[in-house]
């Protein structure tokens, strides 16, 4: 079964789509296992207005495997850390290459240099 790393742009799309069973995120879910991390967690939770965005917020992260980010990935850091714009995106990055991950994204320009394996949604739609 495929997996896939889901950046925040992923989970951001279907909070805010108005079709949600078109999203992309149930298309990935459909194929394969997703994935994402405590560091995409966070940010989704931290960007909540109120206790129903957290409600859903929460919903959506139930249906996904969080990855927690072990002390022994700052020994990866390094590899990444020249190759992306930010250490949220350096750390995102030292998990998918130790868990063998690609990531899912609409921004492959965010990864590009990292040498990972990045999909844009719409390639897994066709």
């Amino acid at each position: 079964m495929s997996k896939y790393l889901l950046d925040s742009d992923i989970l951001v799309d279907y909070l805010t789509s108005l079709d949600n069973m078109d999203s992309h995120l149930i298309k990935l879910m459909q194929r394969g296992i997703c994935y994402t991390t405590v560091l995409n967690a966070a940010e989704l939770l931290a960007s909540c207005k109120n206790k129903d965005e957290e409600k859903l917020v929460r919903n959506v992260l139930g249906s996904l495997k969080v990855l927690g980010l072990n002390s022994r990935y700052a020994l990866s850091v390094p590899e990444f850390s020249d190759k992306t714009k930010s250490v949220r995106d350096t750390l995102f990055s030292v998990v998918a290459s130790i868990n063998k991950i690609p990531i899912v994204t609409f921004d492959r320009e965010r990864y590009k240099k990292t040498n990972l394996k990045i999909i844009h949604p719409q390639e897994l739609r066709e």
